[in-house]
């Protein structure tokens, strides 16, 4: 018996001792593939029992750091950079190479090609520095060394030599800034293909300065006048354009000219005239109601309106004449006249009444306010402040929820569809709340039809 306790407790440290190798073994690595970073949990031992168990296999020509027989640790980051395509066009020829670099001086020197001081490097069609690398998710790279060549130019009798990369004359005096334009006399064309040893002369004609209001336009030209410099550029005056100086006067001397574009127009404006709304009395429509008996129309008043711009902006606008085209016709409310005693039954008792509306109830005490109403009477439960436009003082008034009132006072922030209701200060109830009044019959005298 004893002997078996023993084994088992002999077990039960290897199972433990095992599963603490197994924990030191676990590592958490950080694996890098073309810029990609993602962490993994690993029991490998080497860098390529790690890539082995992700399913990751490598090409000959990829680039791994560490290498595939390196002891993995843990929180080591590994970094893989597969390799792409790499095309290289120079000296017209290409040379294709499989490669993991990103920097083209690394690329070119793979090739075994060399840049020159003066030559310069595109990738894709766009210039590209020697030194900068191209990013890591990339799957292919094509690359144009563009020679610089030496050239001679005579310009307006002094000699010049420029290196260039273009593939024109043209092209080549412009990135070695030297403008010129159709007016200039040029030898050979500018479409002339540079090539080594190639000797061109350029004579400049006299510059002139066209300020417009799309910008400044720099023009070249032999004419004697304003006007002739104008239609060389293309921008002859046209209607009721102008220019400074005028357009017979001889060039200025700063070569600047201003031209103005000018153009009219005649616009006829119309706006609107407001109706007016008109109310009218129906005797067969119930109290608080209304109807429309015409629905209104909006007027219209016209204008003819002469507007002058100047190189696309207003500078002046004059009304040549104004008429009513259209008179406005008004809208018409009918409102009702009809009143009838009905009766109701409200906190169980019986009401007869001849106008029910809806209105926002509130509260308010003497010491809030005073004790005296602006009628006269004190301020108690069963007196309440209204609008006076439109309930008259006395009016006898039932609210559910509070019993019959009478309207004996004002407020300033009384207005219209608005009751506020007296109490004393003992027996004061909050009230904010809509709530349907109902004025008893019988009617005032004087009846407000229109209830805002």
């Amino acid at each position: 018996m004893k002997a078996r306790k023993i084994i088992l407790i002999t077990l039960a440290a290897l199972s433990l001792l095992g599963i603490a190798l197994g924990w030191g073994l676990r590592k958490t690595i950080t694996l890098n593939v073309d810029g990609q970073a993602l962490t993994v949990t690993s029991y490998a031992l080497t860098v390529g029992g790690l890539l082995k168990s992700e399913a990751i296999h490598l090409a000959e020509q990829d680039a791994l750091d560490p290498a595939l027989d390196s002891w993995l640790k843990n929180g080591q980051t590994i970094t893989l950079v597969r390799a792409i395509p790499v095309q290289i066009w120079a000296d017209s020829r290409l040379v294709e190479l499989t490669s993991s670099r990103r920097q083209p001086a690394e690329l070119l020197a793979q090739a075994g090609l060399v840049l020159g001081e003066q030559d310069g490097l595109l990738a894709n069609g766009r210039p590209h520095p020697f030194d900068q690398a191209f990013p890591a998710g990339v799957r292919s790279i094509s690359l144009q060394i563009v020679r610089g060549i030496e050239m001679s130019v005579t310009i307006d009798g002094r000699d010049r030599d420029i290196t260039s990369r273009s593939a024109t004359l043209g092209q080549a005096l412009w990135e070695a800034g030297i403008p010129f334009t159709s007016a200039d006399r040029l030898i050979p064309p500018a479409s002339t293909e540079v090539l080594p040893g190639l000797q061109a002369e350029l004579q400049h004609a006299r510059q002139v300065t066209i300020q417009t209001a799309a910008g400044d336009l720099v023009r070249y030209t032999p004419a004697d006048t304003v006007g002739e410099a104008l239609v060389d550029a293309g921008l002859a005056l046209q209607g009721l354009d102008y220019c400074l100086p005028g357009p017979d006067e001889p060039l200025p001397s700063d070569g600047v000219i201003r031209l103005v574009r000018v153009r009219e127009e005649v616009l006829i404006e119309n706006t609107p005239l407001p109706f007016e709304v008109q109310y009218q009395p129906v005797a067969d429509l119930a109290l608080d109601s209304q109807t429309i008996l015409q629905t209104g129309e909006y007027g219209l008043t016209a204008a003819r309106v002469r507007i002058r711009y100047e190189d696309g902006a207003e500078v002046s606008r004059s009304v040549e004449s104004e008429w009513v085209a259209r008179p406005p016709q008004p809208r018409i409310v009918g409102y009702g006249t009809q009143i009838t005693m009905q009766t109701t039954t409200v906190d169980g008792v019986t009401i007869q009444y001849w106008r029910a509306i809806t209105m926002w109830a509130t509260s308010y005490h003497p010491s809030e306010v005073g004790n005296i109403t602006a009628s006269g009477l004190p301020l108690a439960f069963g007196v309440a402040a209204v609008d006076t436009n439109y309930v008259p003082f006395y009016t006898r008034m039932y609210v559910p929820g509070y019993g019959e009132v009478i309207a004996a006072d004002r407020g300033g922030g009384v207005i219209g569809r608005w009751i506020d209701l007296g109490y004393s200060d003992e027996d004061y109830v909050p009230w904010h709340s809509y709530v349907t009044v109902y004025f008893l019959w019988p009617p005032p005298a004087e009846v407000v039809w229109i209830f805002p």
